[in-house]
């Protein structure tokens, strides 16, 4: 009699930080700044001096709140994800890397809004879809990759199966693609040699990615129209809070925007010496003008009040015109008269901010009015709105790592092959500790770039420095460079030098960069009277002179 084979179900695998390097069942994460550290880190496997050498190398910046800092490759550090898988059997062998249809680790956001949330970056149908939770794709566990997760579940009938995937795709989501590393399997003799089945692949910590949705404006719901920092950041006027006006009567004059925010006591061509009195610093009317022009500028540039062609524009606008603004009775007169404020802030605006001067001038009112508190809260609901419609216009595309304050973990997974009639399956590791990426302009602790400078002393090598960079330059600009430079540097345009024609400048670009060098060391001493910053950005040392030979 033949005898029988009984087919075993195939045993569990694990993953996690490579055994006897670290102790973790989520992946390594190292941090090298090595130019060759992939080939660097694989031989470092192979002996134990170098597994040495990877414990000492595993990402250990922290934040000022204790949390694990990963950087960007700008600031000359890499990051390398490594984990080992091995059969979860007695004895723990390690797997056979024949067994792993492919390998790859998700860069996950943590959102915390109340609960911690994990985000994937996603892509859908062609279209970038940005971070979205990882519920959308029915949890951390499940296969990033949309069609692979349509086969899961499957009875074999083929029928059956077309029914069930053909029911699947009318969910929106179930073609949803989380961004997925590829991870590698580590050489053969790198493995024999660790006695270890070891994947490895980099963690990205920078993205050009934009994604095809509109960025959300108010995440965490803090900047609503009745917040506090909505309201402390409007003016009083938009609070709805009554507000004062100076020089109520007066037709407004482009001149007196100057004449309030300048810094000297040196009074403005244009303005006459009775203005300036209430203009100048310490004058009775500057605060006020000032605050004017704060109210103007808050609603053209911060919600496009009065160039917004939206639904959301229109209501500000609505808002703004049902607002009546008292005008300084003349003599004479005995009835009040009123303007809209739409009317009064869209000219108002032309004159102060734009400074155009074929704009009507309108005469100030004498103040804003304190609001009924329905009133109130509409025109606060309409600036919000703007204001939101106003960042998604600037806004359009939010980038992978554009929020400095989110913090990111590292899952690694393995796909297996079917094996013993069992179908193909994925196994994953535990996540990383949380980490943020440090921003471009922190300092990794990698050794700063040097660049020469030329001995611009030396009237040899001032001759060798040959212009090689070129720059065309309009005649207007060079009407503006042919001018008297006292006349730029005192904030005065040099009359028209008659140039009506462009022009061809060269330049050495190692010059370029020593004028720059000294124009950045006398901005930096003036500007450390303010910061005090030369001690952290600024280290000089002293070094010999090198031989002749």
């Amino acid at each position: 009699m033949a005898p029988r084979f009984i087919t075993q179900p195939p045993h569990e695998v694990a993953l996690g930080a490579p055994r006897g390097i670290a102790s973790s069942a989520a992946p390594l994460v190292l941090q090298r700044s090595d130019d060759n550290f992939v080939e660097a880190v694989l031989d470092e496997f192979t002996t134990e001096a170098g597994r040495g050498k990877l414990r000492a190398s595993r990402a250990a910046a922290r934040d000022t709140r204790q949390v694990l800092k990963l950087f960007q490759p700008i600031q000359r550090q890499h990051h390398l994800a490594v984990f080992e898988a091995w059969c979860d059997v007695p004895g723990t062998p390690r797997i056979d890397p024949a067994r792993v249809e492919s390998a790859g680790l998700v860069v996950r956001r943590v959102r915390r809004a109340g609960t911690a949330v994990l985000e994937g970056w996603m892509q859908s149908r062609g279209q970038l879809r940005g971070w979205l939770p990882v519920d959308r794709i029915g949890g951390p566990a499940r296969d990033p990759a949309g069609p692979l997760r349509l086969r899961h579940g499957r009875t074999g009938v083929d029928d059956i199966d077309r029914e069930l995937v053909r029911i699947d795709l009318q969910q929106p989501d179930a073609l949803l693609n989380e961004h997925v590393v590829p991870m590698f399997a580590a050489p053969p003799e790198v493995c024999r040699a660790a006695g270890k089945t070891v994947y490895y692949g980099i963690v990205p910590t920078v993205s050009s990615e934009l994604a095809e949705t509109a960025a959300a404006f108010d995440e965490t719901g803090s900047f609503g129209p009745e917040s506090a920092d909505f309201r402390s950041h409007l003016v009083q006027a938009l609070r709805g809070e009554q507000m004062d006006f100076p020089l109520d009567g007066e037709t407004l004059d482009a001149d007196w925007a100057e004449a309030a925010e300048i810094a000297t006591t040196d009074k403005p061509a244009g303005v006459s010496s009775a203005h300036w009195d209430q203009l100048k610093p310490g004058g009775s009317a500057r605060t006020s003008l000032q605050r004017v022009l704060r109210l103007l500028r808050q609603l053209d540039g911060e919600f496009n009040a009065f160039n917004g062609t939206t639904a959301h524009a229109l209501a500000l606008r609505q808002q703004l015109a049902a607002i009546r603004l008292p005008l300084k009775l003349r003599e004479h007169e005995t009835v009040a008269r009123t303007t809209d404020a739409e009317t009064f802030l869209r000219q108002a605006t032309r004159v102060l901010v734009e400074r155009d001067a074929s704009a009507p001038r309108p005469e100030m009112p004498t103040h804003w009015p304190a609001l009924p508190s329905h009133q109130a809260q509409a025109l606060r609901l309409a600036l919000s709105r703007s204001v939101a419609e106003r960042f998604a216009q600037l806004n359009p595309a939010p980038g992978r790592y554009d929020d400095p304050a989110a913090q990111y973990v590292v899952r690694a997974f393995v796909r297996l092959k079917p094996e013993c009639g069992c179908p193909a399956r994925i196994v994953w590791s535990a996540s990383t500790e949380p980490f943020v990426i440090a921003p471009w302009y922190e300092g990794s602790g990698a050794p700063p770039v040097r660049i020469s400078l030329p001995d611009v002393s030396d009237r040899n090598l001032l001759r060798s420095l040959k212009p090689n960079v070129s720059f065309a330059v309009p005649a207007a600009l060079q009407n503006l460079l042919s001018g008297n430079p006292k006349d730029l540097l005192e904030g005065k345009k040099p009359p028209d030098a008659g140039i009506t024609i462009g022009w061809i400048c060269s330049f050495s670009i190692p010059i370029i960069t020593i004028c720059a060098f000294i124009m950045l060391s006398i901005i930096l001493g003036l500007l450390d009277l303010i910061f005090r910053w030369m001690a952290f950005i600024k280290i000089c040392i002293p070094f010999p002179k090198k031989g002749d030979s």
